[in-house]
């Protein structure tokens, strides 16, 4: 008695066709889903800015002037750590203030192409984009 056995599965070349196919959609999609997550992660540093600049406010109504990050109790990185916090001496006349947030080497954050965040105790909120400074954080996008 003769069993029929039918041929069945895929060959090495399908097999391959597919991989390659993957890969091919892997290496474009990867760049994008890269830059999506560096954009979220800009919120990172807004936030830190507003919460900063809030601290300086309460520091100089009990002292009447700004204070240093260290004496305002505000932290040098923020809450994630994707950006760095400092006081800008150059970013306006006093009594003015001016902070910043420049985004960290941790996460490859720093490959972004927003470069820095500021924000000024005017209200004036600046970012830099590719090397382009900007006067709102509304169109950051």
């Amino acid at each position: 008695m003769m069993i029929d056995k039918k041929k069945s599965g895929f060959s090495l070349i399908e097999i391959m066709i597919v991989v390659a196919i993957i890969s091919i959609l892997g290496a474009i999609a990867y760049p994008s889903y890269v830059d999506y997550i560096r954009k979220g992660r800009r919120t990172d540093g807004m936030n830190a800015l507003t919460a900063a600049m809030q601290k300086q406010e309460v520091y100089k109504a009990n002292n009447a002037v700004y204070g240093t990050l260290v004496q305002a109790n505000i932290p040098a990185t923020s809450t994630e750590g994707y950006y760095t916090i400092a006081i800008d001496p150059a970013g306006c006349a006093p009594p003015c203030l001016s902070m910043t947030a420049t985004p960290t080497a941790l996460g490859d954050q720093n490959a972004d192409h927003v470069s820095k965040y500021e924000l000024l105790s005017t209200g004036l909120k600046r970012w830099t984009y590719d090397g382009t400074s900007y006067d709102s954080w509304e169109d950051h996008y």
